[in-house]
């Protein structure tokens, strides 16, 4: 959340900026690129409009930085730890990590009180709804 609400505030700050830094940051591709160019500004004194936004913008740049690589060091560790508490399941096709990290956790240290793929679906929120056929369908919506 701090992540996202730093982007949206250095977003604002460039929108209501001083025309001439805006178009200045408007040249720039790529957000991540864009984010360390304004964490490498130079404010110098803050005599201008410009100088004030450019601190601004700077400080929550770096914010956002450094919150960036706090997360990916999490994602790292996280990917290890399932890694190694289920290897088989990570290698399945269309599960990502935070999925069977979610998975494990709700799991815990008893896996035996699980007793069927429909208990683990249950309390994975993710029970499907039987499918009905057409007639008791149409007369359920009635």
């Amino acid at each position: 959340k701090a992540k996202s609400q730093a982007m949206i505030t250095l977003k604002t700050l460039i929108i209501n900026a001083p025309e001439e830094l805006r178009a200045a940051l408007e040249q720039i591709k790529g957000p991540i690129t864009l984010i360390r160019h304004i964490a490498a500004l130079r404010p110098g004194d803050m005599t201008s409009p410009a100088a004030s936004a450019k601190a601004s913008m700077r400080a929550i740049a770096r914010r956002w930085l450094a919150l960036h690589e706090e997360i990916q060091i999490h994602e790292q560790e996280l990917e290890r730890m399932v890694r190694e508490k289920a290897p088989k399941l990570m290698k399945a096709h269309g599960i990502s990590t935070m999925t069977m990290a979610e998975v494990l956790i709700l799991v815990g240290d008893n896996p035996e009180r699980i007793k069927s793929e429909a208990a683990l679906a249950k309390l994975c929120g993710i029970c499907p709804i039987p499918a009905q056929p057409q007639a008791a369908r149409q007369t359920a919506c009635v």
